[in-house]
């Protein structure tokens, strides 16, 4: 998403995790519990920027009232764009997986190609 960066801000909220072993397990290489407090939860996301070289910004949605989540019924995986204080565009995954190309191609109809 790299491409639409001059013309789009783009965040993460983490809101908790998706298949905490404690929970929902799926017996991924790296494991968390699930976070209960903004301090784990502080933890797990240091943890995954500095395993992906994530370079986007991240907040954290605060359990337990988790707000964001509540709001927005945010499942993971789910991409949202906001204009103006509204909600625009919703990617939503296709099962287990979520194509980032839908993000993208509604950028592109959004925005037009970029122009150099």
């Amino acid at each position: 998403m790299k491409e639409f960066g001059d013309r789009v801000d783009m965040l993460t909220v983490y809101i908790m995790e998706a298949h905490a072993q404690d929970t929902w397990p799926l017996g991924l290489k790296i494991q968390y519990n699930q976070t209960h407090t903004i301090e784990e939860r502080a933890t797990v996301a240091r943890d995954f920027i500095a395993h992906n070289a994530y370079e986007f910004p991240i907040m954290l949605d605060v359990p337990p009232g988790n707000e964001f989540d509540k709001l927005f019924a945010a499942w993971p995986l789910r991409f949202y764009v906001i204009e103006g204080g509204r909600v625009t565009f919703i990617c939503e995954p296709y099962g287990e997986y979520i194509l980032i190309s839908d993000l993208g191609s509604f950028f592109n109809l959004r925005f037009g190609p970029k122009v150099d």
